[in-house]
């Protein structure tokens, strides 16, 4: 629990920041979206704490740097003669925080693998993007591949949807505590928590981002994206989820053909990582 106060007090911008930014917006609307661009980008690292540490020293470690970002990736497995699974987390997540998933796969036969993002966790970087998840999800997925499932926590359940997309192939996905099915909410939930004008900023941030990334941000919507999948797929999330909304799965579900949705109570958004419940419903659809 300590873990969600600290990153709600994070999301609790300070009176004065909050005063700054729109008084610089009356000055110059180029100096406010610098301002929100260095927010919105910048993840924030958390201290590990101990639960995690077991799933990390059992796990062999590896470095792999991407070929277009230049950037180191941790990377950590736990090998078996099973299936391949790989893990993505959330935005300001980490991989040790997919612990009791890893030691349940593993101890059910699966080959699991989980990756430190781009700006978190020990990989480096300070700024990044969901474009720049797919994309290291697509080298790992190259380099230490292939995998037969994949799971993906919060804004990493975004980035998984869009790898089929880009060629990679998964027998099962599993979406946990997805935030949006359009990536746009993001973008204006984030406006919002500064009192701009959400249309006005929106649409700056949306077209900054399609120039910076060399993609459009609305690409990447799991309402566009998971129409055509060619895998079985799981969603779950917890009914009190108070940072993603539990009616983006609902609404998911609805939009795959096929899936099956798991609506749990109590857990909030990263508690529902180490569920026993949760967990032992997710190990049993990949293994079935």
């Amino acid at each position: 629990m300590v873990e969600k106060e600290i990153v709600n007090r994070y999301y609790l911008l300070p009176r004065w920041l909050i005063f700054s930014v729109k008084m610089i917006d009356i000055i110059s609307t180029r100096a406010t979206l610098r301002i929100l661009e260095y927010f919105f980008y910048k993840p924030v690292k958390f201290n590990v704490p101990k639960r995690e540490e077991e799933f990390i020293s059992k796990s062999v470690t590896s470095t792999m740097v991407m070929s277009q970002l230049e950037v180191g990736i941790e990377i950590y497995r736990m090998e078996a003669e099973g299936e391949r699974v790989l893990l993505v987390h959330g935005w300001n997540g980490r991989a040790g925080q997919f612990h009791a998933i890893a030691k349940s796969c593993h101890d059910a036969g699966l080959d699991v693998t989980a990756l430190d993002l781009p700006g978190h966790g020990e990989s480096d970087g300070r700024h990044t993007a969901l474009p720049e998840f797919v994309d290291a999800i697509s080298e790992i997925y190259a380099h230490h591949g292939p995998f037969d499932h994949i799971i993906g926590h919060s804004i990493g359940a975004i980035a998984v949807l869009n790898g089929p997309r880009f060629g990679l192939k998964f027998k099962k996905i599993v979406t946990i505590s997805i935030p949006a099915t359009k990536v746009r909410s993001l973008f204006q939930n984030f406006i919002k928590m500064f009192g701009l004008s959400v249309d006005k900023y929106t649409e700056l941030l949306i077209d900054r981002a399609s120039k910076k990334y060399n993609a459009d941000p609305n690409s990447f919507d799991p309402c566009i994206v998971s129409k055509d999948l060619d895998s079985e797929v799981l969603i779950i999330h917890c009914r009190d989820d108070e940072d993603a909304r539990v009616s983006e799965s609902i609404q998911l579900n609805a939009m795959v053909e096929g899936s099956d949705l798991y609506v749990a109570s109590g857990l909030g958004h990263r508690r529902i990582l180490r569920d026993a419940e949760v967990v032992g419903r997710l190990v049993d659809f990949l293994c079935a």
